[in-house]
């Protein structure tokens, strides 16, 4: 039996994992913590073999640092960090920090309880690279939820609409926005979409 702590702010997010790991017969969640900071000493009172932890939270202390503070004090914990918006950078941090595994929370519960597993028998799991895609003659590198996002925005829907069909947050709509002109230069996501429509980019990926 696998034993999980599940930390992350968003209420909802953990209801859903409770509810989509607790039929699973080699698998136990035994607590589930809103606050990061609250995380290590979960770890000594419950003692899980593995903690399931989102890298950006709300309060003084990311899932980053709390990974290297859990993983030098309990050297036998399995880390998993997970994580809405697919930025690259997260993926180096969370192997610098120790992270066992990585996981984005779109992930399908099968894909979820399949990482759980296969950390627990020594494997470390990361997400594949992005594809890249050329903008303004450099090839970028583009995910598949940044690209799903631009090509929505290509169809005129709004920030509001946006959200709603990929259900995430508006604030992770407009994180992935603020990504995508940071890596191509662009002052306006209305240009990014122009060049986009232009090179064929409009659709396809969802």
């Amino acid at each position: 039996m696998i034993k999980i702590l599940l930390v992350d702010d968003q209420k909802i997010l953990l209801e859903g994992l409770v509810k989509i790991l607790t039929p699973l017969k080699d698998i136990r969640i035994i607590g589930t913590c809103t606050l990061s900071e609250l995380a290590e000493e979960a770890c000594m009172r419950l003692v899980p073999d593995l903690v399931l932890m989102d890298i950006c939270m709300e309060g003084r202390t990311s899932g980053i640092q709390i990974c290297e503070r859990l993983k030098a004090r309990f050297p036998h914990l399995r880390v998993v960090l997970m994580t809405g918006m697919q930025e690259i950078a997260f993926i180096d941090w969370a192997k610098e920090a120790g992270a066992d595994s990585f996981i984005y929370k779109e992930s399908s519960g099968e894909t979820f309880a399949a990482c759980i597993r296969e950390t627990m028998r020594g494997r470390k799991i990361y997400p594949k690279m992005q594809t890249v895609y050329t903008f303004g003659g450099t090839d970028l590198p583009l995910t598949n939820r940044e690209l799903a996002i631009l090509q929505l925005i290509c169809r005129n829907k709004t920030y509001d609409e946006i959200a709603a069909d990929l259900s995430i947050t508006k604030r992770t709509v407009n994180f992935h926005i603020s990504n995508m002109l940071a890596k191509t230069g662009y002052k306006s996501i209305v240009g990014l979409a122009v060049e986009a429509t232009e090179r064929g980019y409009a659709g396809g990926v969802m």
